[in-house]
């Protein structure tokens, strides 16, 4: 009990100085020139600077991968994005992707970028054409209740990492076009999909890749930036698995999805389940979705209408 108070309170003061603290550096103003006549639709007060300049947190841009069997700096139980894109398969460990938030590349000749944000546990595809323009994203060093701000660099748009939407700049409004990744266990994606692909720690920068940056910040129900809307029915870093679609926007917890899940959603019988590999998809009206993996207070607060199915007892929606 003494540890976890002690833990409160350190994350307490680490996410009043986070939100306080100044830089020398004033990134929308200085970097960007945004001002109150750039286009947007997210007010400039709502973007919270996280670190001294952009591209603090470099992406990697010149990836580089090994085969399954020689990915011996990876743990079975280690968390990995996955990406499964036209027949070839990728797992991106989060130990590396905590300290690079994106990976620019191509993959079965296809521009797409792989986007992680610890602060939200959000993993996100996206590709890289940008009003009809190939580009890379890096990291804006700004954030949007606390989740990840990308910025192309291309038209220096900032898009918010969740909704894959512009907020600020020229392509405000805009969606990017989403690639479905997953997350899983590297043991449980590897056992599957032997010819994987992975990220190496040859990044180009020298990182400590060991250790588990954020194990501690996923135990406390503190958050480290202001967000928009919160909400007590879960703990803040409960894993759900987020479906927007035309019928609307409901969670499912990762506990509940340990086996196959089949309710009435929006007066249509749906099915979520979870493959051996972790991938997780609805069926629904002869279609398959394909949700994003994130914690509970980041979909809530970009969802709060969001319906929520986090019992087996709750059948109905």
């Amino acid at each position: 009990m003494g540890r976890l108070l002690l833990l409160t309170g350190a994350l307490l003061l680490t996410s009043i100085s986070l939100a306080q603290r100044s830089y020398d550096v004033d990134i929308l103003a200085e970097t960007f020139g945004f001002d109150d006549a750039t286009k947007k639709s997210v007010p400039l007060d709502k973007l919270m600077q996280g670190c001294p300049a952009r591209d603090c947190i470099p992406s990697i841009d010149n990836p580089k991968y090994v085969a399954a069997e020689k990915a011996d700096y990876v743990g079975d139980d280690d968390l990995v994005i996955t990406l499964a894109f036209k027949g070839e398969h990728f797992a991106f460990p989060t130990k590396i992707l905590d300290h690079h938030e994106i990976v620019n590349d191509t993959f079965a000749g296809v521009p797409l970028a792989i986007t992680w944000c610890p602060l939200c546990g959000s993993a996100v595809g996206i590709e890289r054409t940008v009003a009809g323009t190939t580009t890379t994203f890096g990291v804006s060093g700004v954030l949007y209740n606390s989740d990840l701000v990308l910025y192309d660099r291309s038209t220096e748009t900032l898009w918010d990492q969740i909704e894959a939407q512009g907020i600020v700049g020229p392509m405000t409004g805009r969606k990017l076009t989403r690639v479905p990744v997953s997350m899983s266990k590297w043991g449980r994606w590897r056992a599957k999909h032997p010819d994987t692909q992975v990220l190496t720690t040859d990044t180009g920068f020298e990182k400590d890749y060991t250790a588990d940056r954020f194990a501690e910040y996923r135990e406390s129900t503190r958050l480290f930036m202001p967000v928009s809307a919160t909400s007590d029915q879960l703990h803040a870093k409960t894993v759900v698995y987020g479906f927007d679609i035309d019928a609307g926007k409901i969670a499912y917890t990762e506990e509940l999805l340990a086996n196959p899940y089949t309710h009435e959603f929006a007066g249509e019988e749906t099915t979520v389940s979870r493959a051996d590999d972790g991938t997780v998809t609805m069926q629904r009206g002869g279609e398959t979705y394909y949700p994003i993996r994130l914690f509970w207070f980041a979909w809530y607060t970009f969802h709060p209408t969001t319906a929520l199915a986090k019992a087996a007892e709750a059948t109905t929606l």
